[in-house]
């Protein structure tokens, strides 16, 4: 037997086989009372060796009921299975002008098996049950051991071995129905459990999809909310700039550009643009550069102030530089810059005076 298949068996389907193994019994046993009754009657060695393999059939489906309530499933249907071919062919010997009917016990013992084998294991029961049915039929034919049933029981046995046959075949059919009904039964609740799933989980997409569009559209307002940001960022940063690096008129041609904090690169052409364009627009003759707010000065800052001093001369304007301490002017002169061209004043007084000084009256 197919161990597999066997221990596939459900709760329902165990009592259903333990059901039919006990009603068998007592089909069987109804039969065995026929001829029990009958040898009482006629005491021929035929009939009392038929009432003896009936109850031993009997008792073999009583031991297949024990193994099954047992939970020995294969051993309970390997005794059936055993027990009816068995009984087919002791039946042929007993009854050999009953053979044909005898023929049905291994035809009904692989019905039993049938639904619960597969693959090698049933391939197996059914040339056992045909290779019985052959055996049982040449034994009914050729061995001659017990003498014939009397003619006035001939015909009684044969319609109760049909009525016991069909009983019994019967009654597979039913567990067959009812195997295949509860099969049907736990597809559709299988159905029914895998449509509530589908619901659900097309419920949680659904849910799960608002979530992402709901956190999809707060991404979308915090990343716009960083744009502005960003935005006023660098819009407070240009008018920072604007203020770090203001041009103050202080005369009617005369402006003064204080610069504060390091020059970088950046800040430098700053400083330039707003310088040249506060120039041009008040036409300006005098830029005070106040560099006292300026930690120090290196290579590229005065590059950047000499570019400046040159490009406001282009534009009609004299450039002094105001507010070079002791330590930058050691600075400049130890990274060899020559300011030689520019004017310088201690401080911002110091320029204006001058610058009034030298003005025409």
């Amino acid at each position: 037997m197919n161990e597999p298949t066997i221990a596939a068996l459900t709760l329902s389907q165990a009592r259903q086989l333990q059901r039919f193994f006990l009603l068998t019994a007592a089909i069987v046993a109804a039969v065995a009372v026929v001829a029990t009754i009958a040898a009482l009657f006629w005491p021929i060695s035929t009939l009392i060796a038929l009432t003896i393999i009936d109850w031993l059939l009997v008792l073999g489906f009583l031991q297949s009921w024990a193994q099954a309530r047992g939970g020995q499933m294969r051993v309970a249907l390997t005794t059936a299975y055993i027990a009816l071919i068995g009984y087919g062919l002791l039946g042929a010997v007993a009854l050999p002008n009953l053979a044909s009917l005898m023929a049905f016990a291994p035809i009904i013992a692989v019905v039993l098996a049938l639904p619960y084998l597969g693959g090698r294991a049933l391939r197996q029961a059914l040339i056992g049950g045909w290779v019985a049915v052959i055996v049982t039929l040449i034994v009914g034919t050729q061995l001659r051991l017990f003498p014939p049933v009397p003619a006035a029981l001939e015909i009684p046995f044969q319609f109760v071995g049909v009525v016991g046959i069909s009983a019994i075949l019967l009654l597979q059919l039913w567990l067959f129905h009812e195997r295949l009904m509860g099969a049907v039964v736990q597809l559709r609740q299988l159905n029914r459990e895998l449509q509530q799933e589908r619901a659900g989980l097309q419920e949680r997409v659904a849910e799960r999809t608002a979530e992402l569009q709901t956190a999809l559209a707060e991404v979308e307002r915090q990343m716009a909310e960083q744009q502005r940001l960003l935005a006023e960022n660098e819009r407070q940063r240009e008018l920072i700039r604007g203020l770090s690096m203001p041009v103050l008129p202080v005369a009617r041609e005369t402006l003064v550009m204080p610069l504060v904090g390091e020059l970088d690169a950046e800040r430098i052409r700053l400083a330039q643009a707003t310088a040249l364009q506060a120039v041009e627009q008040t036409s300006a003759r005098h830029l005070v550069l106040d560099i006292t707010g300026m930690p120090f000065v290196d290579t590229a800052v005065a590059a950047g102030l000499i570019s400046l001093v040159q490009a406001a001369r282009l534009l009609g304007a004299r450039v002094t530089l105001v507010g070079v301490r002791p330590d930058v002017a050691q600075t400049m002169i130890a990274l060899g810059i020559d300011l030689g061209d520019v004017a310088t004043a201690a401080d911002l007084a110091s320029a204006l005076k001058r610058e009034q000084t030298a003005a025409p009256r």
